[in-house]
């Protein structure tokens, strides 16, 4: 069970396919670019090996 803000939510954790993983990155890439350095390094294939999409049950 993962807590949301003030309730809870019961999730089922997946692993992310190759097909999402450049949505991943420009959303990390909006939020985060003025990190270059620290961005690089997440956007790595090890890193994107590792990216969990949550589901609600």
């Amino acid at each position: 069970m993962e807590r949301h803000g003030p309730g809870k939510e019961r999730v089922t954790f997946h692993a992310a396919g190759p097909g999402e993983y450049a949505g991943v990155d420009a959303a990390y890439r909006r939020k985060y670019g003025r990190y270059t350095s620290i961005v690089e390094h997440v956007l790595t294939d090890a890193a994107r090996a590792s990216t969990l999409r949550l589901e609600p049950r």
